[in-house]
């Protein structure tokens, strides 16, 4: 199998205030091949966009690649 376009590997992303701690991502996985369609959904809150902010380079992350 040829390397993934987008690759992330146990992604978790936390937001810190004074007054709380917000999980938004814990532990994703994902592997993109060139060509494929991909859809991401969910309630409201669950970190969709968190985690195409990620992939959009917005937030730098270790464990997220792209080529």
């Amino acid at each position: 199998m040829p390397e993934p376009l987008i690759h992330m590997e146990a992604v978790s992303k936390v937001f810190v205030t004074d007054e709380v701690e917000t999980h938004a991502l814990e532990g994703i996985d994902l592997d993109i091949q060139r060509g494929e369609y991909v859809s991401i959904s969910g309630p409201s809150g669950c970190g969709k966009s968190t985690l195409l902010a990620i992939l959009d380079y917005s937030i730098r992350h270790p464990r997220a690649r792209t080529r």
